[in-house]
């Protein structure tokens, strides 16, 4: 893959990347002449607004070895065409930022249910919260909207 390919690629992705609902959102090609890695395509982006919490990372990296493999056999171009395909995929299934509030809502619903077990609070309490917690997650599972 031509080096304008390759960055295009990249760029592509990062727009892709800037689109979507997410925050800190990065994409880095990195190449290295000595150490481990000899090249690495990295994307990362945070989930939520606050600093230091949420991220989620694409990584796909080639040691040395690996990297004179690939050039033996002439296979260095279907790798890194994989794995900008792997990315833009990657991408794609980035929650949206209702599913990503749902989702966390009910991850805290079901902690607030465990921690009601957990100090004895009767099951009368509990039973329409877990309830609830059930209707939510099957909801999400048939939620048809976007389709």
């Amino acid at each position: 893959m031509h080096l304008t390919n390759l960055y295009e690629a990249a760029r592509q992705l990062q727009h892709k990347l800037d689109a979507a609902d997410v925050h800190r959102q990065q994409v880095t090609f990195m190449l290295w002449a000595d150490g481990i890695s000899a090249m690495r395509l990295e994307m990362e982006y945070s989930a939520t607004g606050d600093y230091g919490s949420g991220y989620e990372t694409f990584t796909r990296r080639l040691t040395h070895e690996d990297l004179a493999d690939l050039l033996a056999d002439n296979a260095l171009d279907d790798t890194l065409a994989s794995w900008i395909t792997e990315a833009h995929a990657w991408v794609d299934a980035i929650p949206s930022a209702e599913q990503r509030a749902h989702d966390a809502f009910t991850k805290s619903l079901g902690r607030l249910i465990d921690q009601g077990r957990e100090i004895g609070i009767e099951v009368d309490f509990l039973n329409p919260l877990t309830s609830m917690m059930q209707a939510l997650a099957t909801n999400a599972l048939e939620d048809k909207r976007n389709h």
